[in-house]
């Protein structure tokens, strides 16, 4: 008669309750950080939230230099390790937002260049105007204008994504249509080509 297996059970760090001890700041100096810890003199990150892989961390690495500071030098250099760690995410905040506002900025002006049936390449002059503007009333954020991608080829896809998206916005609300009504007419453009104008009007749940 063979003998029942056992399974193990494994535990998850979750279960085991373990959370971030203050005291852990001063004694090995870690702070918590992104549901991790994060030591601040190496930068490098903690995975368990448990004292002995910290200590053995602080012990390896870092006690033979920082166990001779103590009390207020100790929580001088560990207030300056927080403010360095604190300005480097400030700093790497601040360029990610100034790329997004620069990617937003191409956007909403090649969607200006198109709405009034403006060549692409007047795309140029834009920039030309808008480096103008930021030299005389914002220096601090030329920068910003500089990042601005206006190229030919770069408003050109801008233009394309556009369209997607409009054509995308337009099948979603016309999917979530409950009753609707279309009309049809025909008209042409500006090189008097032929174009199909289809007018839709619907009513949604709402």
């Amino acid at each position: 008669m063979s003998s029942p297996v056992i399974k193990a059970i494994k535990r998850k760090i979750e279960s085991e309750c373990r959370v971030f001890k203050s005291s852990w700041t001063l004694d090995f100096f870690v702070v918590e950080h992104n549901e991790c810890l994060l030591c601040l003199i190496c930068q490098e990150m903690i995975a368990v939230f448990k004292e002995y892989n910290i200590k053995r961390h602080y012990s390896t690495k870092h006690a033979d230099k920082f166990n001779t500071r103590t009390s207020q030098v100790r929580i001088d250099r560990v207030n300056l390790l927080k403010d360095s760690i604190n300005s480097q995410q400030f700093f790497f905040k601040v360029v990610k937002l100034s790329s997004e506002t620069a990617t937003k900025i191409s956007f909403l002006i090649t969607e200006a260049i198109a709405k009034n049936g403006k060549p692409l390449f007047e795309e140029e002059f834009v920039k030309d105007c808008l480096d103008i503007f930021a030299s005389v009333t914002c220096p601090d954020k030329k920068s910003i204008v500089e990042s601005i991608s206006l190229s030919y080829q770069t408003v050109a896809r801008r233009v394309d994504d556009l369209s997607s998206n409009i054509e995308i916005s337009l099948i979603e609300r016309l999917n979530a249509y409950k009753f609707y009504n279309l009309a049809l007419d025909e008209s042409t453009d500006v090189s008097d080509t032929a174009q199909l104008a289809i007018f839709v009007r619907g009513v949604t749940e709402n």
